[in-house]
Order: C-alpha cells, then sequence, then structure tokens
C-alpha cells in the first residue's frame, strides 16, 4: 500500500501513536510521520505510507502555518502547559495588541535565531534533550536559523491576558521557543496555550480525515506523490523513462525550470522519480520502479 495520508491529529496523543495506528490498520510495514507535532498540539499530520516514506525529506522542508495560543504572565520549563513546573510574573506587565504587533514586526519577522527547548528532540551527543531535561541535566543547545515569513494577531484578550497569533514559518521552527522568546522581549512570562497546526505547505488542514475515521481514510482517501509533493511534472518519453529509472540524468525538453525539484511522470501518466534541477539537465534523486513495493 503506497501513498499518503492527511490526518488531523488530536491533542494528548504523539505522532508515532498515529503512526503506530496507521500501521495496525493498514497492515503495511513502511509507515512515518512527515514531521512530528508536539503531543498537546494538534492539526495536520502527514503520513506516508509504502515505499513513499522515501519522500520525507522534501515534505520536511515545507513551510508550516499554525495558530498558536499565547498565555501572558506565566511560564513553564517546558514553555507550555505541558509541565509540573511553572513561573509566574510578580507584577503584571503592560502587554497590549499595538506592542504585541510591534515587538513581532521588529524582532520576529524573517530570519532569526532561536534556541530549541530544553524539552526536544533535538539529538545531543546520543541523547535527546528531554530526556537529558527529564533528568535534569542542564546542556547548551546550539542555535539555529530559521525563517518567519508571516504574523498576524488574530485576536487579544485582555480579560484572559491571551493572544491568538497565527505565524506561517520555515521548517525546523519551534513555535513553543518563538513564544518564550516572545515573552523576553515584551520583559514578561509567556507559554504556549494552544497550538494547531492549519498548513504544510500548500496541505490544509480543511483536507485532513479525523483521527477516528483513518481505517476509511486509508481506502478512501490515499494521496499520491504529484498531490503531495506540488513541484513542476516533468512528462518523459519512453527512451527518457529508461534513462531515469537506470539513473542516468536527462536533458529537459523545457526552456526554464525555475523549482530545484520536479515529479517525474512516464507517458501513461505514473509517477516514477523526483528530478533534481540544474539548468537544462534533470537528475533523478530517488526513483520508484513499477516493481517496487
Amino acid at each position: 500500500m503506497n501513498g499518503f495520508l492527511l490526518i488531523n491529529k488530536p491533542p494528548g496523543i504523539t505522532s508515532f501513536e498515529v503512526v503506530r495506528r496507521v500501521k495496525k490498520l493498514s497492515k503495511e510495514k513502511k509507515v512515518g510521520h512527515m514531521g512530528t507535532l508536539d503531543p498537546r498540539a494538534c492539526g495536520l499530520l502527514i503520513i506516508g505510507l509504502g515505499k513513499y516514506v522515501r519522500l520525507e525529506e522534501y515534505l520536511l522542508k515545507l513551510p508550516k502555518t499554525y495558530i498558536v495560543e499565547v498565555l501572558f504572565g506565566v511560564s513553564s520549563d517546558t514553555y507550555d502547559r505541558e509541565s509540573y513546573r511553572f513561573f509566574y510574573d510578580k507584577e503584571e506587565k503592560p502587554v497590549n495588541t499595538e506592542i504585541l504587533e510591534e515587538t513581532l514586526k521588529k524582532y520576529f519577522t524573517g530570519e532569526i535565531e532561536q534556541t530549541p527547548p530544553p524539552y526536544s528532540a533535538v539529538h545531543i551527543e546520543g541523547e535527546r534533550a528531554y530526556n537529558l531535561a527529564r533528568k535534569n541535566i542542564s546542556v547548551s543547545l546550539p542555535k539555529r536559523k530559521v525563517t518567519i515569513y508571516e504574523s498576524e494577531i488574530l485576536n487579544f484578550d485582555k480579560t484572559r491576558n491571551t493572544a491568538l497569533i497565527r505565524f506561517k514559518v520555515s521548517s525546523g521552527t519551534y513555535i513553543r521557543s518563538l513564544v518564550h522568546d516572545i515573552g523576553e522581549k515584551l520583559n514578561t512570562k509567556t507559554l504556549v496555550s494552544f497550538l494547531v497546526r492549519t498548513d504544510i505547505g500548500h496541505l490544509s488542514v480543511n483536507d485532513s480525515i479525523p483521527y477516528n475515521k483513518i481505517k476509511e481514510g486509508i481506502t478512501k482517501k490515499l494521496l499520491s506523490p504529484l498531490e503531495v509533493l506540488d513541484f513542476p511534472v516533468y512528462k518523459t518519453s519512453e527512451e527518457e523513462e529508461k534513462k531515469i529509472l537506470n539513473g542516468n540524468a536527462i536533458e529537459a525538453r523545457l526552456s526554464t525550470i525555475e523549482s530545484p525539484y520536479i515529479s517525474i511522470i512516464n507517458s501513461q501518466g505514473r509517477f516514477i522519480a523526483v528530478g533534481k534541477v540544474s539548468g537544462n539537465i534533470i537528475k533523478p534523486d530517488k526513483v520508484f520502479p513499477q516493481n517496487e513495493v
């Protein structure tokens, strides 16, 4: 069984639990998610089945859109509610829509540096950061460059001391760290109260299936690589198809291809490879022969 499922993950379960459920219901041995979500977060999760699990690297690079509820005046060691240790502002700090919007524009637009949360899946000398944090082992996590493409304040609730913000960010961005750093700039404590991932690239949570309807999705809602990758499509001749399947480059019959990657189909319209483009040369990057299981 080969294809992709778009699943609306509920809060309270891990991404790996979703993978295990898909594996159990589909009877497919090769199943994997294309970008994890925190256990408390919900929203769009892409699950690959069969040979198309190998396409993970392209999907991981896609930008992602989140809606996050930020709670002001309180923080935690996990940067969200999933904690037993909370810290509170000693006095109320002045935060409103205007101050928050100015802070987002000034410090959290375009390329920024951020440090992953202590409780994250980052590897530190072969061990996950969250395992070290649970053992109270303090480590220095390396900073990473990420990009904030868009931010929009959807609501500011002074009574609840919360703000609802939509972020479109590059792959690898930690929203928990982003919210923590926003608090630092505002000189107040903050944490993620609620988080939903609404989009991955061109794929929307509106097109996903609920977690409790996975079995139905497996039989009726599997997507093809052409639907998920959103690369330009190049149709090969029979001669070009043979070259691609043998791992050989071909010369493109198009004047310009702006995308660094393309989806390659054969003359019957079947997806056979992802190609890497350099000028007018297409080199197969990942190949999927007809007989590959």
